[in-house]
Formats: C-alpha cells, sequence, structure tokens
C-alpha cells in the first residue's frame, strides 16, 4: 500500500511539474519591433497626468468645503465650531482659487512647450 501511495504521489508531482514547464514559454516568441509609439505619446501623456492631478485636487477642495458646511450645520450653537467651520470654508474657496490659477499657468507653460493648445 505504501509503494501505491509513492508512486501516485510520484506521478502526481512529475505531472504537475510537466503542466508548470509546459505553461511557461521562455524566449519563443519574437517582441514586435512596432512599440515605440507616435512622438506625441508622451506629450499626451503629460497632459493626461497633469489634467487628472488638478481634477483629484478641485475634488479634495470641494470635499473640504463640504465639511466646512457640515461643520456649521451641526455646531448646534456653539461659536467655537461656528468659527472652525467658518476658517475651513474660506480655506476651501482659497484652495479653489489657487489650484484654478496653478492648472491656468501649467496649462499655458506646457502649451508653450509643447506647442499645443
Amino acid at each position: 500500500m505504501k509503494n501505491i501511495v509513492k508512486s501516485g504521489l510520484a506521478g502526481a508531482l512529475a505531472l504537475h511539474a510537466g503542466i508548470a514547464s509546459a505553461a511557461i514559454q521562455f524566449g519563443e516568441t519574437k517582441v514586435d519591433g512596432g512599440l515605440k509609439g507616435n512622438d506625441a505619446a508622451a506629450d499626451s501623456a503629460i497632459q493626461t497626468l497633469i489634467t487628472n492631478a488638478i481634477s483629484f485636487l478641485y475634488l479634495v477642495a470641494v470635499v473640504f468645503a463640504l465639511w466646512g458646511g457640515f461643520n456649521i450645520l451641526t455646531a448646534g450653537g456653539d461659536e467655537e465650531k461656528v468659527k472652525k467651520g467658518k476658517t475651513i470654508l474660506i480655506q476651501a474657496g482659497i484652495g479653489l482659487v489657487v489650484i484654478f490659477l496653478a492648472s491656468s499657468i501649467v496649462k499655458w507653460i506646457v502649451g508653450s512647450i509643447l506647442g499645443t493648445s
């Protein structure tokens, strides 16, 4: 009985090794030479990255503005909480203005360097 279990286990191990080695194919295919992409690939990638980052910053500023408004609404007459909520709202508004100005400047600089609109 021991020999049957050992031979069965050895056979299963050999079958598993055969399947695993068949699944891995090293160097059997050639790499296509046309993977370079066009000249505008890096430009559009940079512009997409900047646009996504600025959109994320806008989202963060709006969430902060909502948090400030929530603090004011739930203050329940506590002047300290109202003051804290107003401060958060003012800072979120300043943040939105700064993000808008920064995005405009960055788009202008990238447009000037890359020659795009």
